[in-house]
């Protein structure tokens, strides 16, 4: 008789593999879920860095290839990224006059992303440029 006893407590019990395996899909349905919610704001954090660059480059052109006027300027990025730029004279009219030079606040306005997650980063800065002096 206790061959018989030993035989029996020998294994695990289908009840014991079904409670290891289902505390085993749902530790597996949580850590996938945090691997995916990391991966997506890496993405996220990615596409953010990637826009601040562009914005900076494309301030960086305004003054040099780009002349700083009145206006509005858009376009697209080749990376699918979208871009516009707004130059409008800083100061007042007394500012102006009493300057030896011109200022404009310049912005760069970059969009990505599909409607109605679209998201956009906007940089802003002061350019200066030498005015003809008066004759």
């Amino acid at each position: 008789m206790v061959n018989e006893s030993r035989n029996s407590e020998a294994g695990f019990t289908l009840v014991e593999i079904v409670a290891a395996l289902a505390i085993l899909t749902l530790s597996l349905g949580a850590l996938f879920g945090v691997l995916s919610d990391g991966i997506g704001r890496a993405g996220h954090a990615e596409a953010h860095a990637q826009a601040g660059s562009l914005a900076q480059s494309l301030l960086a052109r305004a003054g040099a290839e780009i002349p700083l006027q009145k206006g509005i300027m858009t376009g697209e990025f080749p990376q699918g990224y979208g871009w516009r730029l707004q130059m409008e004279p800083y100061g007042d009219s007394a500012d102006h006059r009493a300057w030896p030079v011109a200022a404009f606040s310049v912005s760069a306005e970059i969009v990505w992303g599909q409607s109605p997650q679209q998201q956009s980063i906007v940089l802003t800065t002061l350019r200066i440029v030498a005015t003809e002096p008066p004759r």
